[in-house]
């Protein structure tokens, strides 16, 4: 046996929820955002080998010998989302896919990007060895480049690609949370000598979740 139930907005107009013939309850959109404190702010930061906005981005080292992590942390007051990763790559000459830059040769260990969760487990995002795999985490995202290299791009005659790996769509609906007070952060770990990149560096984007 069914109840019957009224929603009305609780203010004594009278207006109450309209049921459909199919059962569903109608809604609309206002088309404005609802007149209520922001509980988020935008979040931006390169990741570095300090894990502080003001460490070296850059990259481009040899860690074959002693690997090197560049990470961003999570914040000691507030949960931080990492929606997306910019990764931004620059060299010499014009260069083969499946070399990495224009070194002559794939990577051997790879680019191990990851992030780690308070029980200090790496989960693995990509392992780029090659231009070409580093695309495909972009092209994963449904970004199909029709040139995959830019041209004159950290200086002239300077080769080079940007790629924008989305969090989201890995991890839905808000990519990667990292708990505020925790250990947690989201890294790249360079395993290989990288020097032959001219610009190398990763930016993170996302937002903090205020109380």
């Amino acid at each position: 046996m069914s109840l019957p139930i009224i929603i009305d907005d609780g203010t004594g107009s009278g207006s109450q929820a309209m049921v459909t013939s199919r059962g569903e309850v109608l809604v609309s959109s206002t088309g404005c955002p609802p007149l209520l404190p922001q509980k988020c702010i935008a979040f931006g930061q390169k990741l570095t080998d300090d894990g502080l906005s003001s460490g070296s981005d850059d990259l481009g080292i040899d860690g074959s010998t002693t690997a090197v992590d560049f990470w961003v942390p999570a914040s000691e007051t507030r949960d931080r989302y990492i929606t997306r990763l910019s990764i931004i790559v620059g060299y010499g000459a014009s260069a083969p896919m499946y070399d990495f830059v224009d070194s002559g040769s794939p990577l051997t260990n790879g680019v191990l990007i990851f992030y780690r969760n308070k029980d200090g487990l790496e989960v693995t995002i990509g392992n780029p060895t090659t231009n070409y795999s580093f695309l495909r985490l972009a092209i994963a995202d449904g970004i199909v480049p029709t040139a995959w290299e830019l041209r004159n791009l950290g200086a002239s005659n300077d080769y080079g690609y940007i790629i924008a790996v989305n969090l989201t769509r890995i991890m839905p609906p808000y990519g990667v949370k990292l708990d505020r007070g925790t250990s947690e952060q989201i890294t790249i770990r360079i395993r290989d000598d990288c020097t032959d990149a001219d610009i190398f560096n990763c930016r993170a984007f996302g937002f903090e979740r205020l109380e």
